[in-house]
């Protein structure tokens, strides 16, 4: 029973490892995805201020502005739903939590791997759920064009 306990925790553990790394990767990318974002939306902003104070046609303000208000908007999306702290389960558990004096080894080992799954189930829905919601920000800023279009012609132009 040990040899196949060594396996399943060497496992476990790479498992727990590949989770927490993959929760790195999507707040890098969402960062990425932020930083993109509010370029775009203070882009627009000034634009925006440029045309006003130009005299530009009420057409490309309204369409500018809105831009920027929907970038804005997709950027508070991004911070909310992927970029907001939330707890992710540590690859091993605390040594309080392991220290069971009276207990058998192997017996020990064995419940800790059902606490490790719970624990990897854990992370991979949370990763599963910032994903999701990156990729629907993601589709949202590809959206852009349409609501400069929408906006545009909800002005007159």
């Amino acid at each position: 029973m040990t040899k196949a306990l060594d396996w399943i925790e060497a496992e476990t553990k790479a498992n727990a490892a590949f989770h927490i790394a993959s929760a790195d990767a999507l707040c890098r990318e969402a960062n990425a995805l932020l930083n993109i974002l509010l370029a775009g939306a203070g882009a627009s902003l000034a634009y925006t201020v440029n045309l006003s104070e130009k005299g530009a046609a009420a057409w490309q303000v309204v369409g500018f502005a809105s831009i920027s208000g929907f970038l804005f908007f997709v950027a508070a999306l991004t911070v909310w739903l992927c970029l907001r702290v939330r707890p992710i389960m540590p690859p091993a558990n605390e040594p309080a939590h392991l220290n069971q004096p009276g207990f058998d080894v192997e017996a020990i080992r064995a419940v800790e791997l059902r606490n490790r799954q719970a624990c990897i189930d854990m992370n991979r829905q949370r990763n599963d759920n910032v994903g999701y919601w990156l990729n629907c920000c993601r589709g949202l800023a590809v959206c852009t064009p349409i609501i400069f279009a929408l906006a545009a012609w909800a002005a007159g132009g």
